[in-house]
C-alpha cells in the first residue's frame, strides 16, 4: 500500500472513530443517571424492583454499549433480566463472542472464529433480597459503564444481573418504607433495624437462592443458570451484605479451598483483590480478606462457577437486615446507605478494570482449565457409572441434571469385570457393566465440575468451613453407584427407558388398577389421585399375583369398589393422569393374589386423603419451613393450610388430619391452652411431623423423643480445654461439631414410613444433636456403628451419635407422632428423602 492510499485510509478511520465518538457522546447525553431518572439521591430511599426494572430498560433504550435481555420470571411473577455492556462494535458481534468462548472451551461443537477472544465478567446482585445496596449499587455501576470512558469495554464485555432475588428485595423494600418514618433512625434496636420473620433474605418460598446454584430447585435459579451456561463467564463476581459492624469484605477467599481449584484461580484471586485494595486505599476505606468465605461447598455464587472455570468470588459490604438507611455500628459510627452503595460499586468497577487489563490471560487460563480437565482430571476417579437397576424416575432425574451442568455422558460398554468403588459400603470390588448402566467419563470439559459433585469422600482440609462438608451426588438421589480409577468412555447415547403401560390390551374395566411405590414422582401420582378423588389404597405386606413380579410394600391399589360413584370417569381419570405423568399401571381382573394378602385384607388399607396444615412464625427455621411449603405446593401441588404459631388459638385442629412442624422452638411461645389443644388432638387421631426437635414444647411429662447429652468430659480433658491457647480455641470446638455430613442409616423398610426404601438410607446430617430410641414406638431410621460415609465428623462426636434416632413414629393416643431428625429434604436437593416426607403425609397412621 503507497504512503498516499496509507494517509487516505488513516484520515477515513479517523473520520469514522469521530462519528462513532459523536454517536456515542450523543448517547450519552440521553441516559440519566440513576439520581435522576429515580428523582432522588443516592441512598436517600429504596428502589423496589419496577423501578429498577425501568432505570436498566432505559439505558438499554438509549445507549449504544447496553442491550438488556430478559430470562425469566421469579415466583412472584417479577421480570428477571440480563444486561450486556460493552462497545457498540463488540455488542454488534455479540453472539459471534459467546459461541467463541464456548468454542475455545471445548463446551460447543465447531470451529471458533478469528475474533479476538474478549473477558467475559458476569455481575450478581441481590440474590438475598435484604442485603439492599448490591442493587442500588448495579444501578450506578451499569451507568458508568454505559457513560464513562470505554477503554476498559474494547476488550471486555460485562454481564450484569442487576436483581437476582426481586420477591425477596421487594418484600423488604415493602416492609421498610411502611415502617420507617420521614427521617431514618439510625439507633439499631429501633423497628426499622429489626426485620420479622421470615425475614427477605430468601426467595418467595424462603429458599436461600445463593445456596441454590448448583442445585436449581427454585424457579429463579433455573432460568439464570441456563443463560449462565449459554455464556460461561470468566470472571463472577457475587454481591452480598453481612453484618453491619463489619467493614468490607473482597478476595482472596478463606481457606478451606476445594482441592480443585486451580493455582491460576488462587493467583488470579489475589491479583484482583490487590486492585480492589488499591481503590479503597485512596479513600481510606476499611476492608479484610482471607476471612469466613471459603472456597468449598459448590453451590454458591463463587464456588460454582470456580468449578465451571471462572474466578468466582464473594463481595460483602456491612448492612444486611439492620443497616436501613443509617444505622450506628459498634465502634460509634453512622453507616448510611450511600456509603455502602458506594463501596459495591467501587468493587464493581475494579472488577472490570482489573479483569480488562489482564483480558488475555484471563480468557486463555479459561480455556486451558477445561482443556486440563479434558486431558488429565484432577480427581483418581476418572470414570463414574451408574447402574442400570436404578428406576427410571431416578435416572431421569440424574439425566436432567447431567443437562443442566453441561456434563456428558453415555451409556456404558459391556464389560465383563472392572475395579471399582461402591459408593453404597465405599469398599472396592469387581463390577460387570452393561449396555443399561449410564456411564460418565472424567475426561470431558467438565470433568472438574463433575468429580467435585460426584467425589465419595470430600477432603476437607480445615474443619472451620462456612457450610456443608458432603453432597455427592448418588447419595442425594439415592442411586446405586460406582467409581473406577481407570479411564472408561461411553459406547454410545443413553436414554432412559420407561415402563410403557400399554392400554389398548387392558380390559375396559378391570377389577383393580396397580401402581409401583418408588419415588417423588409415585407420590405427585398419589396426590393428584386423590385430588381427582380417587379411593386408593395401598400395600402393607409385598404381594405377587401370577409368581413372577412382586409388589413391594407401597403399592397403590386402586379398586373399582369403592369408586364406584365415578363411574366410567374412573378409569379415564387413572388412565389419562398415569399417561401424563409417566406411571406404569397394570390392569387386574381380580383381587385375589397369589402370595401376600388379598386387596380386601385390613393390611390393605386406604388413604384417606389427609388434610395438612403447615405451621411457621418467629421462631421457626425460615429454610425448613420453605423446604416443606415448596415440597407441598410446587412438588405435591397438594392442597395445605399454613399458620403462623402467634394464630393457633384461632384453629379448629379438628378440621386437620396431618401438622407439620418445621425446625424451631416456636412453640414455647404458645399458650398452655394451645399446648393442650395440640397434645388432645394427636390422642384423637391427628399425626404429627416434626422436623428436627420442634415438638420439644409440647413434651409434658409424655415422654416423646429424649435428646442425648454430650459425653462429660475426664478430668485430663477438662484441663487440656482450659489451657488451650486462644487461636486454637475456635479449632478445638469443631471436634464436637458435624458440618453437613453424610451418613448411612439402617431402614426398617417393613414401616409405612419406610415404604419403597431398602433397608438403608443415606442421610445428610447438619448437626451433633442425637436421640435416644423411642422406649414406645417405632424406631424406624437408626445411625448405628460406622456409619460415617463423607465430610467432616469431629473426633468427640463419633461416639455421642452412633446408636441414635434419626426416623421413627411414636403412637400417642390414636394418634402418631413421626419424627424426623434428619431432614429429608434439605435444601430440596437431597431428592432421596421426598419420597419419606411423603409416607408420613400419606401413609403412616393409615
Amino acid at each position: 500500500m503507497n504512503r498516499t492510499l496509507r494517509a487516505t485510509m488513516a484520515l477515513l478511520c479517523l473520520f469514522g472513530m469521530m462519528q462513532l465518538a459523536t454517536v456515542s457522546s450523543a448517547f450519552a447525553q440521553q441516559v440519566q443517571s440513576p439520581e435522576a431518572f429515580l428523582g432522588y439521591a443516592k441512598g436517600e430511599r429504596l428502589t423496589p424492583h419496577h423501578r429498577v426494572m425501568d432505570y436498566v430498560m432505559h439505558v438499554a433504550e438509549n445507549s449504544d454499549r447496553v442491550v438488556a435481555e430478559p430470562y425469566g420470571k421469579s415466583y412472584g411473577g417479577r421480570s428477571l433480566v440480563l444486561l450486556y455492556v460493552s462497545t457498540p462494535e463488540n455488542l454488534a458481534r455479540l453472539e459471534e463472542i459467546r459461541t467463541n468462548n464456548l468454542r475455545r472451551a471445548g463446551l460447543l461443537e465447531g470451529q471458533a472464529t478469528a475474533l479476538e477472544s474478549k473477558a467475559i465478567v458476569w455481575l450478581s446482585y441481590n440474590v438475598h433480597g435484604n442485603e439492599i445496596s448490591a442493587t442500588e449499587a448495579a444501578l450506578f455501576t451499569l451507568y458508568e459503564l454505559a457513560t464513562g470512558d470505554d477503554t476498559h469495554l474494547q476488550n471486555t464485555v460485562v454481564i450484569i444481573d442487576p436483581l437476582l432475588n426481586p420477591d425477596g428485595r421487594d418484600r423488604y423494600v415493602n416492609w421498610y418504607h411502611q415502617t420507617a418514618g420521614r427521617q431514618p433512625d439510625p439507633y439499631r434496636a429501633s423497628r426499622e433495624h429489626i426485620e420479622p420473620w421470615p425475614n427477605a433474605r430468601s426467595n418467595h418460598y424462603n429458599y436461600d437462592l445463593n445456596r441454590d446454584w448448583a442445585w436449581q430447585v427454585q424457579i429463579e435459579t433455573r432460568q439464570r443458570m441456563a443463560a449462565y451456561h449459554q455464556w460461561m463467564p470468566h470472571i463472577h463476581a457475587d454481591f452480598h451484605e453481612m453484618g453491619v459492624d463489619q467493614p468490607y469484605y473482597f478476595p482472596p477467599a478463606a481457606e478451606p479451598f476445594h482441592v480443585a481449584i486451580s493455582d491460576w484461580q488462587r493467583d488470579f484471586q489475589q491479583t484482583i483483590g490487590e486492585n480492589h485494595a488499591r481503590h479503597f486505599d485512596e479513600d481510606f476505606r476499611i476492608y479484610f480478606t482471607r476471612e469466613f468465605f471459603d472456597l468449598f461447598y459448590p453451590s454458591y455464587g463463587d464456588t460454582y462457577p470456580t468449578f465451571n472455570g471462572a474466578i468466582g468470588m464473594t463481595y460483602e459490604q456491612a448492612g444486611n437486615s439492620q443497616g436501613g438507611l443509617s444505622v450506628i455500628t459498634a465502634e460509634g459510627d453512622t453507616l448510611t446507605f450511600a456509603r455502602r452503595i458506594l463501596n459495591q460499586h467501587v468493587a464493581g468497577m475494579s472488577t472490570v478494570e482489573v479483569t480488562s487489563l489482564h483480558y488475555e490471560r484471563v480468557a486463555e487460563e479459561f480455556f486451558r482449565f477445561f482443556r486440563d480437565a479434558a486431558a488429565t482430571p484432577y480427581a483418581p476417579h476418572k470414570t463414574y457409572v451408574v447402574s442400570g437397576n436404578n428406576s427410571a424416575d431416578k435416572l431421569e432425574l440424574l439425566t436432567s441434571y447431567l443437562d443442566a451442568w453441561g456434563i456428558s455422558y453415555g451409556k456404558a460398554p459391556e464389560v465383563r469385570s472392572v475395579r471399582a468403588l461402591d459408593y453404597q459400603s465405599l469398599d472396592e470390588r469387581n463390577i460387570s457393566l452393561s449396555s443399561q448402566d449410564l456411564l460418565i467419563s472424567a475426561h470431558q470439559p467438565k470433568s472438574v465440575l463433575l468429580n467435585v459433585l460426584f467425589e465419595p469422600r470430600t477432603t476437607v482440609v480445615d474443619s472451620l468451613t462456612y457450610d456443608i462438608t458432603a453432597w455427592a451426588v448418588p447419595y442425594a438421589m439415592g442411586l446405586e453407584a460406582f467409581a473406577i480409577e481407570r479411564r472408561i468412555d461411553p459406547a454410545g447415547t443413553f436414554a432412559v427407558s420407561h415402563p410403557v403401560t400399554d392400554f389398548s390390551v387392558m380390559p375396559d374395566k378391570p377389577y383393580a388398577y396397580l401402581a409401583g411405590w418408588g419415588s417423588k414422582q409415585d407420590a405427585f401420582f398419589l396426590a393428584q389421585l386423590l385430588q381427582h378423588n380417587i379411593r386408593v389404597r395401598f400395600a402393607t405386606q409385598p404381594f405377587s399375583m401370577d409368581g413372577q413380579r412382586t409388589w413391594e410394600r407401597g403399592t397403590l391399589i386402586l379398586t373399582r369398589r369403592g369408586n364406584e360413584n365415578l363411574g366410567d370417569r374412573f378409569d379415564t381419570i387413572v388412565r389419562e393422569l398415569s399417561e401424563e405423568l409417566g406411571r406404569e399401571l397394570v390392569a387386574l381382573n381380580t383381587g385375589l393374589v397369589m402370595n401376600g394378602r388379598d386387596f380386601g385384607s385390613s393390611s390393605v388399607p386406604m388413604v384417606h386423603a389427609p388434610r395438612i396444615a403447615l405451621i411457621g412464625g418467629p421462631g421457626a427455621n425460615p429454610n425448613n419451613f420453605g423446604e416443606i411449603w415448596h415440597f407441598l405446593d410446587q412438588e405435591l401441588e397438594y392442597p395445605h393450610s399454613v399458620f403462623e404459631h402467634t394464630h393457633l388459638n384461632r384453629v379448629d385442629f379438628s378440621d386437620f388430619d396431618v401438622i407439620v412442624l418445621p425446625q424451631g422452638g416456636y412453640l414455647n411461645q404458645v399458650s398452655g391452652q394451645v399446648k393442650d389443644d395440640l397434645r388432645r388432638w394427636i390422642r384423637n387421631g391427628g399425626r404429627m411431623i416434626t422436623f428436627g426437635n420442634s415438638i420439644r414444647a409440647l413434651d409434658d411429662g409424655d415422654q416423646f423423643q429424649q435428646m442425648r447429652g454430650m459425653p462429660e468430659l475426664t478430668d485430663e480433658e477438662r484441663t487440656a480445654r482450659q489451657l488451650l491457647r486462644t487461636e486454637d480455641r475456635q479449632r478445638d470446638a469443631a471436634a464436637s461439631l458435624i458440618t453437613g455430613s453424610i451418613y448411612y442409616i439402617a431402614l426398617d423398610n417393613s414401616h409405612p414410613l419406610a415404604f419403597g426404601y431398602p433397608e438403608f438410607y443415606y442421610s445428610l446430617k447438619s448437626g451433633a444433636t442425637a436421640f435416644e430410641y423411642l422406649e414406645n414406638g417405632f424406631n424406624v431410621g437408626t445411625l448405628q456403628t460406622g456409619a460415617h460415609r463423607s465430610g467432616f465428623e469431629g473426633y468427640r462426636v463419633k461416639e455421642h451419635i452412633e446408636n441414635s434416632l434419626v426416623f421413627g413414629v411414636q403412637p400417642y393416643g390414636r394418634g402418631n407422632i413421626v419424627y424426623l431428625n434428619d431432614n429429608p429434604i434439605f435444601r430440596g436437593f437431597w431428592h432421596n428423602g421426598a419420597l419419606l416426607f411423603a409416607n408420613a403425609l400419606f401413609f403412616v397412621g393409615q
